[in-house]
């Protein structure tokens, strides 16, 4: 999808409606690549269905602006039952604007597995919460899995006027041991020195600036296409 123009006008409509699920399997590739989206409250809703990235894939939303400014509890720009990624495969969100309410993404579950990767790089983030899991411990990385957090602007959204977090108080499993990368963000306005105060209850290792660290920045996507 590129160079297009979402809009969804409604109080409870969603730019894109996912019924049976959306997986991006077997070495494929789904990009959302320079697009503008507005709606009331979601860009993508399948709260009954799952997001799934598998098999050496990618899913990249990129250069593209988001707008969703609600303003109730619970209410994500992005909504599924559970979120996995594995087997090698990238889910990533880059160079993008996310003007949003209470949370951009939120699942029951998010897990990150096989060597995969999550990456949040350049982007500006204005909602409360970056990714919001509705059951304790559910967030988790395995098999050394990594969570690249590189260069990205967090600050206020519409929903509320203090809260600016990366989870909801958010710890891993005692079995799950996270490989996290921070460089370069804001919150705020101010450099982030401590993730836990965007609640992230993991080891983050903190790197300077224009530090070029392979084990952060560079993965091997396994796509053919």
């Amino acid at each position: 999808m590129t160079r297009s123009t979402l809009a969804c006008g409604g109080g409870s409509c969603a730019a894109i409606l996912v019924e049976r699920g959306l997986g991006v399997n077997l070495s494929s590739a789904f990009y959302m690549d320079n697009c503008v989206v507005m709606s009331r409250t979601h860009v993508m809703y399948a709260l009954a269905s799952d997001l799934r990235v598998g098999g050496g894939s990618v899913l990249s939303i990129q250069n593209s602006s988001w707008s969703a400014p609600g303003t109730e509890d619970y209410e994500g720009a992005c909504m599924f039952k559970d979120v996995a990624v594995e087997g090698g495969s990238v889910l990533q969100l880059v160079s993008s604007t996310f003007r949003l309410g209470f949370a951009m993404l939120i699942a029951a579950t998010l897990t990150v597995t096989g060597g995969s990767w999550l990456v949040h790089r350049d982007n500006e983030f204005r909602t409360a919460y970056v990714v919001y899991s509705f059951n304790d411990n559910s967030v988790v990385f395995r098999d050394r899995s990594v969570w690249s957090i590189l260069h990205n602007n967090f600050t206020y959204g519409s929903y509320s006027p203090t809260i600016v977090r990366m989870t909801n108080d958010w710890s891993p499993p005692s079995d799950s041991s996270p490989n996290i990368y921070g460089m370069c963000n804001e919150a705020r306005g101010s450099p982030v020195t401590n993730y836990q105060e965007l609640n992230i209850g993991a080891p983050v290792t903190v790197l300077d600036c224009g530090v070029c660290t392979v084990d952060a920045v560079c993965f091997a996507a396994m796509t053919s296409s």
